[in-house]
């Protein structure tokens, strides 16, 4: 499996937030990746949201739609949150 850097740092953020609350917004990831110098563009942030949920590292707010597909929520009050995968991945990969 290939991981982006911003993928471990989006998972990092999670992580964290994760110990003071269950799942964090869009907005609070946005602002804490700026903080740490990790723009990423919307729609890339939101490629990347999908692969990762597709994964199974995170666990993320669906849209269904009128034609029964489901789709990831990317507004700023969407949540997100770090699944045990994403954990162990993130863990694996901190202690390499």
């Amino acid at each position: 499996m290939v991981l982006k850097y911003t993928w471990l740092k989006v998972l990092d953020v999670l992580k964290k937030h994760t110990e003071h609350t269950a799942r964090v917004s869009i907005r609070e990831l946005r602002v804490d990746l700026d903080s740490r110098g990790f723009r990423v563009e919307e729609r890339e942030l939101a490629d990347d949201l999908a692969k990762m949920r597709d994964l199974g590292l995170i666990d993320t707010d669906l849209l269904v739609t009128s034609d029964g597909s489901a789709s990831t929520a990317i507004d700023d009050y969407s949540t997100l949150g770090i699944t045990s995968a994403g954990l162990r991945k993130l863990s694996g990969i901190v202690k390499i």
